[in-house]
Parts: structure tokens; sequence; C-alpha cells
């Protein structure tokens, strides 16, 4: 991979790497190694990575949210270090232009799977780890997914479920469906949620466990309604 690649990268991470070959490392996915012989996949740095990042933000919401029980800070972690978030952050970055990728990992459409994007972002946080040791790892996490950490932590005080059920009742004297699937294996399961009123889909969410999806799509839903309300508010003027 070009070097200035590599440096333009280095900016929107706002790290600079002692040693550039751990971050192009970070971005080599299986299926390039299946292709060139004697390359080595980012696998290693991705499971390092997942330590350090899980570590770093466990640290950061203990300190600043001394209100937060232990059961919610757990449901603020794995909001924070969700798939979802991951591979959001890895576009934002520009990550996946950077990825060397397989033949059969580019689809027609070029999108990349999401969790690729979420392992080499997990590798990269474990290559920065390895290039500049714990303080600088720890203060990347922090930087990149700081906004998010705000933004969930005021998520992780509201409980949507309630509410969707309390505007059911209101409204149309029902009550939420929650339709609920899972894939992976046991330690890396996650689950699906549709959530619907009157046979109408309203939400759909996703997370490590089953409340935290049910959590999602009843939020999700709240917000079709919140939309509606703001329509009929706008066709009234």
């Amino acid at each position: 991979m070009p070097l200035d690649e590599l440096e333009k990268l280095s900016a929107h991470l706002g790290y600079r790497f002692a040693n550039a070959e751990l971050l192009q490392a970070a971005l080599t996915h299986s299926s390039w190694c299946a292709e060139n012989k004697g390359t080595v996949s980012n696998e290693r740095l991705e499971f390092l990575g997942d330590a350090v990042l899980g570590m770093a933000v466990t640290r950061h919401i203990y300190d600043q949210y001394p209100e937060l029980s232990e059961g919610k800070l757990s449901q603020l972690r794995a909001l924070v270090v969700s798939s979802g978030s991951l591979s959001q952050l890895a576009e934002e970055l520009g990550v996946g232009s950077n990825l060397l990728l397989g033949k059969g990992q580019i689809t027609p459409d070029e999108a990349i799977p999401p969790s690729i994007l979420e392992d080499a972002m997990e590798a990269i946080i474990g290559a920065v780890f390895l290039d500049g040791g714990w303080e600088e790892s720890a203060s990347l996490v922090v930087r990149l997914l700081g906004d998010q950490i705000e933004t969930n932590s005021r998520r992780n005080n509201e409980d949507f479920k309630s509410r969707l059920q309390a505007l059911a009742g209101q409204r149309f004297s029902a009550a939420p469906e929650y339709l609920i699937t899972s894939e992976g294996p046991a330690h890396e399961k996650r689950f699906f949620v549709d959530v619907s009123i009157n046979g109408k889909t309203l939400g759909h969410g996703e997370g490590r466990s089953k409340k935290e999806a049910m959590q999602f799509a009843a939020e999700q839903a709240l917000g079709h309604f919140m939309d509606e309300e703001q329509l009929n508010n706008d066709m009234m003027r």
C-alpha cells in the first residue's frame, strides 16, 4: 500500500506510527493472505485490539460516570463496542479504502461487509497498542469513540420499551409485539428484533443481548411516531 495513503489514514486517526508496518498489517485481511503467500493477516492484531478496546472503554466510563451501577456500565460498554459502532467509525475514517482484500471479498456493489470493517478497526487499535503502548491506545479509543460514549450514556438511561408500551396502549389499546431471532455461536451471539403494533412493523434493532436489541427496536418505533406527529403538525400550519 502506498505510504502516502497510510499517512492519510494516520492523520484521520490522529496518531502517527513509529512502525508503519503495524498499520499495514492491521489492514491486511485473511482473504488477501490466501491469495498472496508470505503475508500475515490482521487476525492476531484484531484479537489484541478487542481486549484493548474493551478495557479502554471500561476504564473511561468507570471514571466518567460514577453514578452508573454495574449493570448500567455493562450496558453502556456493550453499546459502545458493538459491531455497528465500530463499522460506522471505520467508514468515517476511510478504513475500507485502505484494506487489502482478496478478490472473493469484493462484492458487485463494492460494499465491504461491516464485520470486516469492525475487525480492521480492532486490529488498528491493537497496532497502536504495540506501537505506542497503553496510554496512546486508550487515548485513541476515547478520542474516536467519545461522542458515541456520550450519546449512548444518555440513551442508556432511557427505557424505550416502557415508553413504547405506554404509547401503544394510549393510541391503539394494544401492546407492542417483539419478534426475536439470533445468529452466531453462543459466545458471540447477536440478537435481531422486529417490533410491531397491530401487525405493522415499526422498528428493528440488533444487539448482543435480547434486552439491548429490544431497546433499539423500541427506540426506532418511537422515532416513527415522532416523525408522524411532526408531519401532522406541519400539515396543520
